[in-house]
Parts: C-alpha cells; sequence; structure tokens
C-alpha cells in the first residue's frame, strides 16, 4: 500500500459504504465516513464516522481534509458542489466529480453509450408533457419514460401506456428532464462489473444473470455465457479508458439473444456482484478500493467454484433458526424493517447457477 494512502474516505453511509469499509479495514486502511446519522449501516463499523451533509460543500472539505483519497457510494449527490470542496481540500476522489456527473445524467450517459458505438434501447430526451405524448403517439404502443438524474430501484421510472399517465407524470415535472425509450422485448436481464485502476489496468467480473421484483434486484446467478460478452467488455474497456474513469461500474444489460443492449452504467459498488464477497478471490469491494487507492488491481480474479448465485432480503429479517452452514449471510446493520429495504443478502456456491440458487432459497424459505 502507497505510504501516502493511509485513510481512505467515503461519502455516504448505506450497505455499500459498510462494505467498502471492510475492505480498507482489511489491507491495512482507516475507513473514514461521511453520512447523516451514527445508526447507518458503514457508521456502525468504524470509528471514523464524520457526521454531515454530503451535499454541503463546507463539510465536504472538512471531510476531505481529514482522509488521503475519497470516493463515493453512489452518484446521487450534487457533483458541482463535491467539485468545489475538492478543489479547496485539494483532495481527490474517484470517480472523478466532472465523470460522475457524466454518468449520473441519463441523457448524458445515453449520449456517451451512442457516441461509443455501444448497443442501447433507442432513446429521446422530453422536457415537457407535450413532446412525452408526441412520442407515446409516434410509438403507438407502451413507451418508458425516466428521469434524467436520482432515478434507482425503479424509482423516478414510468410504464406508460396512455396519455393521461402523463398528465399526471409531468404535474411536477423534473427539472432534469426525462428520456423516453420504446419498450425493449428481452429474454433476460444480465449484468457484469468492470474495474479500472489509476494506471489504466482494467478487469472484468462474469456475466451474470439478475431477476428483478418490483423494480429492485431479487437474485442474481452465474457464470453465464453469452456469444456478444467478449465484443461488449472490449467496448466497456474502451470507453472506460476514453473517460479516464477508476474504480468499480456495474453494467446493466438487456438479452435479446441477437444482441447485448446495455441498460444502465452505475458508477460505484453495485448490487449484481455482491456474490463476489464468496465466490472470488477478490470481491468487488476490495477491487474498488484497490483501484482507488492507487494499487494495482490483479490480472486475473480466480472464481472458488463452478457457479454461484446471490439472493436479497428485502423487507424481512431472517428466520435465525434456518440459517445453513453452506450458505453465506451478509447483514447491513439496518435498525428499522420495511416492505421494499434492503436488509441484507445471501450467497452460495455450487455446480450450477440453477442449483446454486435454488439452494439459496431453500435454505431461508
Amino acid at each position: 500500500m502507497p505510504e501516502s494512502v493511509q485513510k481512505f474516505g467515503i461519502i455516504g453511509g448505506g450497505q455499500l459504504a459498510r462494505m467498502l469499509v471492510s475492505k480498507a479495514q482489511q489491507i491495512g486502511m482507516q475507513a473514514h465516513v461521511l453520512s447523516a446519522q451514527q445508526d447507518d449501516p458503514a457508521a456502525q463499523v468504524t470509528r471514523y464516522w464524520h457526521q454531515g451533509d454530503a451535499n454541503d460543500v463546507a463539510t465536504l472539505k472538512s471531510f476531505l481534509e481529514k482522509v488521503d483519497v475519497a470516493t463515493f457510494e453512489s452518484e446521487f449527490l450534487d457533483v458541482e458542489k463535491v467539485k468545489l470542496a475538492s478543489q479547496f481540500a485539494k483532495k481527490d476522489l474517484y470517480p472523478s466529480p466532472q465523470v460522475m456527473g457524466l454518468l449520473q445524467d441519463r441523457k448524458t450517459q445515453k449520449k456517451l453509450l451512442d457516441d461509443s458505438k455501444i448497443a442501447t434501447a433507442p432513446w429521446i430526451f422530453v422536457e415537457h408533457k407535450f413532446q412525452a405524448k408526441e412520442v407515446l403517439r409516434t410509438l403507438g404502443q407502451e413507451m418508458i419514460l425516466k428521469k434524467c438524474r436520482f432515478g434507482y430501484d425503479g424509482y423516478g421510472t414510468f410504464k406508460v401506456k396512455s396519455p393521461s399517465q402523463l398528465n399526471e407524470i409531468f404535474e411536477s415535472p423534473d427539472s432534469y428532464g426525462y428520456i423516453a425509450e420504446a419498450k425493449i422485448k428481452f429474454k433476460r436481464e444480465l449484468a457484469f462489473m468492470m474495474i479500472r485502476d489509476r494506471s489504466g489496468n482494467t478487469l472484468s467480473l462474469p456475466l451474470v444473470e439478475s431477476f428483478q421484483e418490483n423494480s429492485k434486484c431479487l437474485w442474481v446467478r452465474g457464470p453465464i455465457r453469452h456469444k456478444r460478452f467478449r465484443k461488449l467488455e472490449t467496448q466497456m474497456k474502451n470507453l472506460l479508458k476514453k473517460i479516464n474513469y477508476v474504480g468499480a461500474m456495474g453494467i446493466e444489460l438487456f438479452d435479446n439473444d441477437d444482441e447485448l443492449l446495455v441498460n444502465e452504467l452505475a458508477p460505484r459498488v453495485h448490487n449484481s456482484a455482491h456474490y463476489s464477497m464468496d465466490a472470488l478471490t477478490h470481491d468487488q469491494f476490495l477491487l474498488h478500493v484497490m483501484a482507488v487507492a492507487g494499487l494495482r488491481i490483479p490480472k486475473s480474479n480466480t472464481q472458488q467454484t463452478k457457479a454461484f448465485a446471490m439472493y436479497n432480503l428485502i423487507g424481512k429479517n431472517l428466520n435465525q433458526n434456518l440459517v445453513q452452514k453452506d450458505l453465506f449471510y451478509h447483514w447491513y446493520g439496518k435498525q428499522e424493517v420495511r416492505p421494499g429495504r434492503k436488509m441484507g443478502h445471501v450467497n452460495a456456491l455450487g455446480s450450477t447457477p440453477e442449483l446454486t440458487l435454488q439452494k439459496i432459497i431453500k435454505g431461508i424459505k
């Protein structure tokens, strides 16, 4: 570990930050967390917790001055304020605020994919209700309307079948606008992670299948093979180089047999790769910390067994009487159980993706 990086900062205090904390600590770093509440998942597992608003320039500056380098838990921040704070504090953040700003907005993210000749769902930017109605009329069928910013787990995404739905959506229009997409017919949803370090070394994690319930990831299984994956992997490697991306990126896909369409880029560690905590020699959280801290990421990542799976525990705690030794349980330390809230996840290893997923389902029911 470079002597200059001893204090690793994480902006955000949720479960992703909690898992980043453990990996920074694993390689001998102090893990500093900036979040609002002392009982936030990440605040519970480090002595270096700092209370504050991540969208306040003075608070951010003060936090960054206490660390050697920092990263984001998620892209849902005011990147202009983050940029100012990092300039005042003279500290680096990865991914950079400039890159985060490019990727946190669906309009600029889509344009980046188009410019890089990476297949994605056809789209158009809309700001006003009359534009959205015209797009719906042109398509003549259901369309998907997405807020350009601050949408996740289905929030800010609307399936529109009639003009009356648009009247309701645009009662309080979003100032950043929307993108409208034709509804895509696909066989399944896939995903993979790519990590790039500061020296430009890039590593991909296995391709996986993900399943969403109520717009939230319920389970993941893999590895999955697809004839178009290597081509897309090369395209994404070139894109990350083009924007000088540093850190982990989640890449969500639609599989329609003939091609892989990129649905969304998530500039951070991602739910679809939680399986890596038990299935790979280097998990996504460790790789992200290494990349951000200036360490060289490995050239390869060994898979522990033939197959793996992950299942999210959403809106419920596990009956401890059902805990099985061949399953791996990861809890987020959240105090309140609410419908739709991710409380933890369970990983398993096995012989095939299908059987491994079934082992989890059987073990937690």
